[in-house]
């Protein structure tokens, strides 16, 4: 994932642990946004939240705020649990869920869990959440829809570096970028007694969902957003209804609900039967998923048929350079880095990439490992057999004979002739092993 920088966002996030003595120091002293504890679980509110809200707006702070997880609860009632305690507070911020403590389950238990807190919040708020948790918990998240949630991620160095921390987090598997990373818990601020989490928000992420500091209150979910309101859910509905081609010239997404907007939700719901009454209600708001949804699915006249190879077939490669993993075989929507040097497996292919779990790479980008492969019982006719099928298929590849004892050859090969090979072998059921 990507270096830290000087031009990125200097946020802090807190909770009752953390003595705050003066908001103004804070702000005066860089940063810009927090993240406040709202609640734990589906029962505990955090004492200082609210006070911490209240602060931190005073002092003209962009507000968000979190929940401290338990993978073992009902993500429902933990996030409208959230969202009662949240009331008439404005974030400035999206939500956050705060996942890092597996609680004996499975990594598929502790994935259908982040996935389904999350898509149920957005589906309550409008507002996409993000997710935080630790570098070493990353491992437990295997499934590329988590990708769709920005990552908030923390990792700290050791010993005396410790509050500089690392230049980044390190690599994911998943995630290709940091939205925001906590490099210390044992940072300086002012206006705060003793130690403080610090973060830096990438500056691209923090102007995607800034729309500014607004104190003014907003509906109780299920979301409802209309002339008047501002803040960041109104901003991501100004981004979605531009991407579904509803013009927003003036204003774009400034994250205010005017004039401009009203028309533009009106347009969107007069096209697609709805009430038109220029409000993005519960209604409104899931025809714009629905209808991202289903701009962002690749028709599938755009999709090269994909050759399975299956396990028995599947080959490896080595990454030549950093290299992208696209979503879609037809090499579009890149959500993840492989770094250079890295060998995988690939379990399929299309004329011009490989499929690899969860997505596609670009064959052009990585180098087939070849593979010795000995066969034995190797008779003078399936030698010419043999020889007939490597020049047909046009594979440069050398066959070593060996006729001492039982007779065998030897071949090496990568790759798609790799494939081939072991295909031709095992159609004409010529035993073989890897060398």
């Amino acid at each position: 994932m990507q270096d830290r920088s000087k031009q990125n966002v200097k946020v802090i996030d807190v909770s009752h642990h953390n003595t705050i003595n003066d908001w103004k120091k804070i702000a005066a002293d860089g940063v810009k946004a927090v993240y406040i504890k709202l609640t734990e679980g589906k029962s505990y509110v955090d004492e200082d939240a609210y006070k911490n809200y209240l602060g931190a707006k005073n002092a003209g702070l962009r507000v968000g705020f979190y929940c401290y997880s338990h993978c073992t609860n009902d993500y429902k009632k933990e996030v409208d649990f959230f969202l009662s305690k949240l009331g008439k507070m404005k974030p400035d911020l999206p939500h956050c869920l705060d996942l890092e403590e597996n609680k004996g389950q499975s990594k598929a238990k502790v994935n259908a869990f982040a996935l389904a807190w999350l898509g149920y919040i957005q589906k309550k708020t409008a507002i996409t959440p993000i997710l935080y948790t630790g570098f070493s918990f990353l491992s437990n998240f295997t499934s590329a829809v988590a990708t769709r949630y920005p990552l908030w991620v923390a990792r700290y160095a050791a010993g005396s570096k410790r509050p500089i921390g690392f230049s980044n987090p390190g690599d994911s598997k998943l995630w290709n970028r940091w939205a925001m990373f906590q490099f210390t818990d044992e940072g300086r601020i002012d206006g705060i007694r003793g130690n403080v989490d610090v973060n830096e928000m990438d500056l691209a992420f923090f102007k995607s969902i800034d729309a500014g500091v607004v104190l003014t209150g907003d509906a109780n979910p299920p979301s409802s957003y209309q002339k008047g309101d501002n803040g960041v859910g109104v901003k991501e509905l100004q981004q979605k209804l531009m991407k579904l081609g509803y013009d927003l010239p003036k204003y774009k997404d400034d994250g205010s609900y005017g004039d401009e907007t009203v028309s533009a939700v009106k347009a969107l719901q007069k096209k697609n039967g709805l009430t038109v009454d220029g409000i993005a209600g519960e209604t409104t708001l899931e025809k714009i998923d629905e209808l991202l949804e289903d701009l962002e699915k690749p028709r599938e006249e755009d999709l090269p048929k994909v050759t399975s190879l299956g396990d028995r077939y599947a080959v490896q490669v080595k990454a030549k350079k950093d290299i992208g993993v696209y979503k879609y075989a037809n090499l579009s929507k890149n959500f993840r880095t492989l770094k250079e040097g890295t060998v995988f497996s690939v379990y399929g292919y299309t004329y011009a990439a490989w499929a690899v779990p969860g997505g596609f790479v670009q064959m052009k980008d990585v180098e087939p490992l070849p593979v010795t492969l000995i066969t034995g019982g190797l008779n003078k006719e399936m030698e010419v057999t043999f020889r007939s099928f490597l020049k047909a298929e046009g594979i440069d590849a050398e066959l070593n004979l060996y006729a001492k004892g039982n007779p065998s050859a030897e071949i090496m090969a990568a790759g798609l002739n790799l494939v081939k090979v072991k295909q031709f072998l095992g159609k004409n059921n010529w035993w073989y092993e890897t060398k």
